[in-house]
C-alpha cells in the first residue's frame, strides 16, 4: 500500500522552527534490506516493494558492522520535526548527498493529501523523483544525484 506522503525540496533549514535532529546512518544491502544506526540504536529493516518497513529489529553493533560490509550504498542524514505542523519532517543530507533538504508531509487520508497547500517556504514537489526515497537516492551516481538536485533546486 502506498504511503500518503508528499515530498518537497528546500534550499535550507535556516529560520525554520525544528526539533533537535536525529542522526541516521543507513546502509542498503539490497532492495528489501537495509540497516541503520539511529542515534545510538542499531536496526535491521525489511522493506516491501513500496518502500514500507514491514519488519524492524534491533541488532548488535557487531552484526551492524558485518552487514555494513555487504552494503552497496550509505546515506547519512539528520531528521527534524517541524514544530509548527506535526505532519511535517525535514531530512538534511550529509556526505555524498550534501545539499539535499527533503520535506516530507504525511497525511491521514487521501482527501487531506489532495487538499494540502504547501507552505510558502517549500520548493518544488519531488514526490515522484529519485530524490523522494532513500532507497532510490542510494542507487544514483554522484553525477545523477547532482543533476536531479540542480533540476529541482533551480525551479524553487
Amino acid at each position: 500500500m502506498r504511503k500518503l506522503t508528499r515530498r518537497f525540496i528546500i534550499n535550507s533549514i535556516e529560520n525554520l522552527e525544528l526539533s533537535k535532529p536525529i542522526r541516521y546512518e543507513r546502509y542498503y544491502i539490497n532492495n528489501e534490506l537495509r540497516i541503520q544506526k539511529k542515534d545510538i540504536k542499531y536496526q535491521k529493516e525489511k522493506l516491501d516493494i513500496y518502500n514500507n518497513v514491514i519488519e524492524k529489529v534491533e541488532i548488535s553493533e557487531n552484526e551492524f558492522c558485518e552487514l555494513k560490509k555487504k552494503s552497496y550504498s550509505k546515506i547519512i542524514r539528520n531528521s527534524y520535526l517541524y514544530l509548527k505542523d506535526p505532519r511535517v519532517s525535514i531530512k538534511e543530507y550529509l556526505d555524498k548527498y550534501d545539499g539535499l533538504y527533503r520535506v516530507e508531509v504525511k497525511f491521514t487520508s487521501e482527501n487531506e493529501e489532495k487538499e494540502y497547500v504547501k507552505e510558502c517556504w517549500m520548493g518544488k514537489e519531488i514526490t515522484y523523483s529519485p530524490l523522494a526515497f532513500d532507497k532510490d537516492l542510494s542507487k544514483l551516481s554522484i553525477e545523477e544525484f547532482r543533476a536531479e538536485l540542480t533540476r529541482f533546486k533551480g525551479e524553487n
